[in-house]
């Protein structure tokens, strides 16, 4: 009776990777759907064409605007809330179509309240505007 031994194959041991490049490929396909459907949302504003000369504003034309770090808007010296200061923009805008809204804005003031502004600004088609930040 003789007894079989079984030697060891030489053979270096293996992780099988037949499923990864399967995997990748799933992986691919399911972050290019999920950024497809992403759709990032902030507020469009038109910027100047690259080699656009500098605009020349008349001073009646510019309706300076400050935005302090309290979201206090200050225009004049005199201080109005979101409201008022859209209101104001607005019946400026009626008187005359030129004007252009100068916006200087605090750094330390929130950062929603300028995009807020912008958005509002543009549901009422005031369109002409710029901004600056104080230092």
């Amino acid at each position: 009776m003789a007894i079989r031994i079984k030697r060891k194959s030489k053979d270096p041991e293996e992780i099988p990777l037949a499923s990864t490049a399967d995997i990748a490929f799933l992986l691919i396909i399911f972050f290019l759907a999920a950024s497809a459907i992403l759709e990032l949302k902030g507020v469009k504003f038109p910027l100047p064409k690259k080699d656009a000369p500098p605009m020349q504003i008349e001073k009646r034309s510019l309706f300076r605007v400050q935005i302090d770090k309290n979201q206090n808007f200050i225009y004049e010296k005199k201080t109005y809330s979101f409201i008022e200061i859209l209101e104001l923009m607005e019946d400026n805008y009626i008187k005359n179509p030129e004007i252009v809204f100068a916006i200087k804005v605090d750094p330390e003031c929130p950062s929603e309240v300028v995009p807020k502004l912008i958005f509002q600004m543009q549901k009422r088609n005031l369109i002409q505007f710029s901004i600056t930040i104080n230092k």
